[in-house]
C-alpha cells in the first residue's frame, strides 16, 4: 500500500506529535500504570519518527550520489 505524498511526508511529524503529548501526559500524571503506558507510547512514537526521518535523509542523499546506473547497462551504451 502506498501513502499519498503529503500524508507520506508528514508522518513523522505526526508521530512526533503523538509522542510529545504521550510523554506531556506522563509529566502530568507520573504516578501508575497510565505513566508507564504513556511513556512506552512516547518513547515509540519519537523513535519511530527519529527512524522515518533518518532514513528519509540517508535515502535522499544517496540517490543525490548515485544516478541508478548498473553496471550491466551503463548509459554510455543506451544511446
Amino acid at each position: 500500500m502506498r501513502l499519498a505524498r503529503p500524508v507520506y511526508e508528514s508522518l513523522p511529524y505526526f508521530y512526533m506529535a503523538i509522542g510529545a503529548l504521550a510523554l506531556f501526559l506522563m509529566y502530568l500524571d507520573p504516578v501508575g500504570v497510565r505513566a508507564i503506558v504513556a511513556f512506552a507510547i512516547g518513547f515509540v512514537c519519537e523513535t519511530a519518527a527519529l527512524t522515518l526521518l533518518l532514513r528519509r535523509q540517508d535515502y535522499r542523499a544517496l540517490s543525490r550520489e548515485y544516478s541508478g546506473e548498473t553496471i550491466d547497462f551503463p548509459s554510455s551504451l543506451n544511446s
